[in-house]
């Protein structure tokens, strides 16, 4: 694997995470999904966090810097989510780059929040602006998205003062690098980056059956798709989502991390854990949910 860190030296951006001035009030993006895709009560969620948490050995003695993980239901990837958070160190990271796919609205680039607080059932986590002028702000587009919400849940209970920057990533894959060298600048000692994404989507309900492209199930094919990943194939991957009309949901900001690690230098991503619906549930509609941290 090679690096390509050496193309960005010295060239780090500031983040606003300063007061509003004149004593206006906060802009608050209200939840979505609570009590749906994960318990309104804080209680509750406290005890669901701690289960995952408490399910998975850490298996490494360095931190993860970069992470993926599902976004669905907690009853559903809750699990397999805990597994990959349990890999980082909450008092080393101040500031989380969550990327996510936008799933209600296309459009070619990134889309950062507008407003200043994210709510979530353990209080308010405060977003930190990157201020890029190529970077979209729109509230439409976070407004009914899932995706995102869901990791803050994890965020806020690991380190209850992390300032999140929410990042929907939309539009053509070939982009991918491109966003990544416009990402990178905001990395730091003590950035965490969250990936959020589920595998393939199978079955009639999605309109994609893995037997027409060669693959016996879902299953098989994520782990294809996982096998690229932790080899660091970038090009093996991105034929692998054309070849086979992947629905890997969030496979550019996936894309977009593969390049990440490169330009930090890092090792590749390392697969912690799988599971799927279809197999929780047996239904012939099926999700996958796969762990992997960097």
């Amino acid at each position: 694997m090679y690096c390509l860190a050496p193309c960005l030296c010295g060239r780090r951006r500031r983040i606003s995470t300063e007061p509003i001035p004149g004593g206006k009030m906060k802009s608050v993006r209200k939840n979505a999904v609570e009590g749906l895709f994960y318990p309104s009560d804080p209680a509750s969620l406290k005890r669901n966090i701690a289960s995952f948490l408490g399910a998975s050995e850490k298996e490494t003695t360095t931190p993860a810097k970069l992470i993926i993980t599902p976004h669905a239901g907690y009853s559903y990837s809750g699990k397999v989510a805990g597994t990959v958070y349990a890999e980082i160190s909450p008092q080393k990271f101040k500031h989380v780059m969550l990327l996510g796919p936008s799933h209600r609205h296309y459009f070619q680039g990134i889309a950062e929040s507008v407003e200043d607080e994210w709510e979530s059932p353990f209080g308010n986590v405060e977003i930190a602006h990157l201020n890029d002028k190529n970077i979209t702000r729109s509230a439409t587009y976070h407004k009914k998205e899932h995706c995102l919400e869901v990791q803050i849940p994890f965020i806020k209970y690991l380190n209850p003062y992390a300032k999140v920057s929410p990042l929907l990533l939309s539009g053509d894959r070939s982009q991918a690098e491109s966003l990544a060298r416009q990402l990178i600048v905001f990395d730091t000692d003590e950035t965490l980056w969250v990936i959020s994404s589920d595998f393939n989507h199978t079955g009639p309900d999605f309109n994609h059956s893995p037997e027409k492209v060669g693959y016996e199930s879902g299953q098989t094919m994520d782990q294809e798709a996982i096998r690229l990943i932790t080899i660091g194939d970038i090009d093996g991957f991105s034929a692998f989502l054309k070849q086979t009309h992947s629905t890997i949901c969030g496979a550019l900001p996936i894309l977009v991390a593969m390049y990440l690690a490169q330009l930090m230098g890092r090792q590749n991503f390392v697969f912690k854990t799988y599971d799927c619906s279809g197999v929780q549930t047996g239904d012939v509609n099926s999700v996958g949910y796969a762990a992997l941290y960097c």
